[in-house]
């Protein structure tokens, strides 16, 4: 009796890869799936991906896989040696070697792409708050959109979801929290506002069998209603991190 494979496939074709991928889809027949890790398949790229094509710091994949292998890139302050593993949105990629560190940001048509930073910057990343759910004496548990867990001991301050937490690198220690409220630095991380980035203006309760929308005036012009799951929030009257060339205030 044969025993059929277990999970779900190991390759994927170039035509059935997401529409966020920046790839020759007729190039080659098949591309580098990324392997389970904290971000989904659609909003993620491969660490190889990026060194070969985003960066282009190496020419083949042969080439990523020994660059990796010798310990020469970071990821969120961790080291990584496989070339599949997914990178998605705000984490930080480090090159230790040549002194660059850059954050990884989403724009049009939910494509990822990097944003150099400095060094002061390159220590913490910020996540943000997809659930939370009461544990075992009294804490709650945070359910960060990087597939991290925070956990918060009973009497420390409760947020909400949509917040966006101040995560150390790579220690994983929670250093601060931005409130998603009226003032607040925000964006769109999906839909047809991705990559805009502005000041939260109001927040339109939810009524029966409607999302809660988010209204933001972007730093480009313009303002645009977007559904609270769809908003990153990234500084409370001023940006915590560097954002986009020219999606700064």
């Amino acid at each position: 009796m044969k025993v059929g494979s277990k999970g779900g496939s190991r390759h994927l074709k170039r035509l059935a890869a997401p529409r966020s991928w920046s790839i020759r889809r007729k190039e080659k027949k098949f591309v580098e799936k990324p392997s389970p890790g904290p971000h989904p398949i659609a909003s993620s790229v491969t660490l190889g991906h990026l060194l070969t094509s985003t960066f282009r710091y190496c020419k083949t994949s042969k080439e990523a896989r020994k660059v990796l292998r010798d310990g020469l890139v970071r990821v969120d302050g961790q080291v990584r040696r496989k070339t599949d593993f997914p990178i998605g949105l705000m984490d930080v990629v480090e090159f230790p070697t040549l002194g660059e560190a850059y954050r990884i940001f989403v724009g049009t048509k939910q494509r990822l792409f990097p944003v150099k930073i400095g060094v002061e910057e390159k220590s913490f990343k910020l996540c943000r708050i997809e659930n939370k759910k009461t544990v075992r004496g009294g804490r709650v548990s945070y359910m960060l959109h990087d597939g991290r867990t925070c956990i918060v001991r009973e009497g420390q301050e409760v947020f909400a979801r949509g917040w966006s937490l101040k995560i150390g690198l790579p220690e994983g220690d929670l250093q601060g929290h931005v409130p998603l409220r009226e003032g607040a630095v925000a964006g769109a991380i999906a839909g047809k506002n991705c990559g805009r980035w502005g000041v939260i203006e109001g927040i339109v309760p939810q009524t029966e069998g409607a999302e809660s929308l988010v209204r933001i005036r972007a730093f480009q012009g313009g303002d645009y209603l977007a559904p609270l799951r769809y908003v990153f929030v990234v500084g409370d009257s001023k940006p915590w991190i560097k954002l986009p060339t020219g999606a700064s205030g």
